[in-house]
C-alpha cells in the first residue's frame, strides 16, 4: 500500500478578489489617462473654453453681490424722507445698468456651456439658436444664426447653412428656398469653424407669402461630421 500524504494549502479568496479589484482600477485609470493624453495630442482646447467659463462664473458672483448692494441701498433711499432725486436717479441708473450686464454675461455662460458641457450631452455640430428680426421694409427679415461644436473641438469644420421657408402664399402651403426670397439670391451661406460661428441673412418675403416656420439645413464638407437641420416657429424678436 503507498503511503498517502494530506496537503494543506491555504486559500485566500477575499485577498484574491482585492488584488482583482485593484487591477481592474489601475487598468482604468491607465485607459483614462491614454485617453486624455490622446484628446490633449490631437489639439483638443477644451481648458481654454473652460477657463473662459470659470471666469463668466466668478464675475457673474461678484456683479450679483453688487446688485444685492444696489438694491439694500434703493429700499434706503426710497424709505428715507430726505432723499435726494439726483443722487436716487443716478443709483437707480447703475442698477438698471448692472442688471443689463449681469443679463448680458447670464447670456454668455449660458452659450459658452452649451460649447463645454451641453444639456443633452451630444457632442458635434449643432444650430444653438436663430433669432427672427424685422427688417425696414414691410416683408424684409434678417435671419441671425448661430452654430456650434459642442465639447469636441479638435479640428475644424466647413460646409454650407441653407434655410428652407415653410408657409402658405395665397392659401397654398409652400416652401421657399434662399434663392427664392428677394436678397437671398446669394445662395447657401458658407462656414469654416472650431468652436462657433454667427451669421446674418437679410431675406425679402414675396407678396401674399404667411411664414409658419424655418428649416435651418447644415451640410459639412469634413469628414465624419454628419449633417443636422433644425426646425424654428416664425417668431420675430
Amino acid at each position: 500500500m503507498q503511503n498517502s500524504r494530506l496537503v494543506v494549502r491555504s486559500h485566500r479568496p477575499l485577498r484574491s478578489r482585492i488584488i482583482l479589484i485593484l487591477l481592474i482600477v489601475l487598468l482604468c485609470l491607465g485607459g483614462w489617462g491614454l485617453f486624455e493624453f490622446g484628446r490633449i495630442q490631437g489639439g483638443y482646447n477644451w481648458i481654454q473654453a473652460s477657463a473662459r467659463f470659470d471666469d463668466l462664473e466668478e464675475q457673474l458672483a461678484g456683479q450679483e453681490e453688487e446688485n444685492a448692494a444696489l438694491r439694500a441701498q434703493v429700499a434706503l433711499l426710497e424709505t428715507s424722507r430726505q432723499v435726494d432725486k439726483e443722487a436716487y436717479q443716478q443709483v437707480d441708473d447703475s442698477l438698471a445698468d448692472l442688471q443689463a450686464q449681469i443679463q448680458a454675461q447670464r447670456e454668455e455662460l449660458v452659450f459658452y456651456r452649451g460649447i463645454v458641457s451641453p444639456e443633452d450631452g451630444r457632442s458635434g455640430l449643432q444650430v444653438q439658436e436663430l433669432e427672427i428680426i424685422p427688417g425696414d421694409g414691410v416683408r424684409s427679415f434678417r435671419l441671425s444664426l448661430v452654430l456650434i461644436r459642442a465639447i469636441k473641438h479638435d479640428r475644424r469644420v466647413d460646409g454650407v447653412v441653407n434655410f428652407v421657408i415653410e408657409g402658405e402664399l395665397d392659401g397654398t402651403p409652400v416652401s421657399l428656398g434662399l434663392s427664392e426670397v428677394g436678397g437671398g439670391g446669394e445662395g447657401p451661406l458658407q462656414f469654416n469653424f472650431r468652436y462657433f460661428q454667427d451669421f446674418e441673412r437679410e431675406i425679402v418675403l414675396p407678396e401674399g407669402f404667411t411664414p409658419r416656420k424655418v428649416e435651418v439645413e447644415v451640410n459639412p464638407r469634413t469628414r465624419g461630421v454628419a449633417a443636422v437641420s433644425r426646425s424654428f416657429d416664425w417668431v420675430t424678436s
